[in-house]
């Protein structure tokens, strides 16, 4: 007799995109799923269960997403607006000592502010809603999501007059 896992099976990379927030200020696809602190580190790192074993959010989204080898390599954080241990998109494959490196220098220049920061930690944390932000200034650029995402995002209804 089937249990409930198996009447409607669902892809790692679904289950994946369901835990996901897009940004389309930043370009980022934040991890909103569970988290774990890290390896003594203060920042969350995003935390995914694939064949029995917990991943890194970011880690596995280079592996099986982006299609990096990180074998004896880092998952490391590139983000324009960051960067941020919860973004699963914008992730590039380095050495461990290039990564530390890397990350004493990007504490210094972090473009996203405090408040960006906050949200997002509130978003993680169910303290507040994810907000999807709206194209309400035209002058502003906004991101497309990724290709990868886009199948899994929500359909939003247009409340637009126009036919086209």
């Amino acid at each position: 007799m089937p249990n409930q896992w198996t009447k409607n099976p669902v892809s790692a990379l679904e289950r994946f995109a369901r835990k996901c927030a897009f940004d389309p200020a930043t370009g980022c696809v934040m991890w909103v799923g569970g988290q774990t602190s890290g390896h003594g580190h203060n920042e969350p790192y995003g935390a995914f269960w694939y064949e029995g074993a917990r991943w890194f959010a970011h880690r596995w989204s280079g592996v099986h997403i982006h299609g990096f080898d990180l074998t004896g390599m880092q998952a490391g954080h590139c983000c324009p607006c960051g960067p941020s241990t919860l973004c699963v998109e914008h992730v590039q494959p380095e050495t461990a000592e290039v990564n530390r490196a890397l990350q004493n220098v990007q504490k210094h220049r972090a473009l996203q502010s405090l408040d960006t920061r906050q949200y997002w930690m509130f978003v993680t944390k169910d303290i507040q809603p994810f907000v999807p932000a709206e194209r309400i200034i035209p002058d502003i650029p906004f991101y497309e999501p990724p290709e990868w995402l886009k199948p899994y995002l929500p359909v939003l209804e247009s409340v637009d007059d126009c036919p086209f």
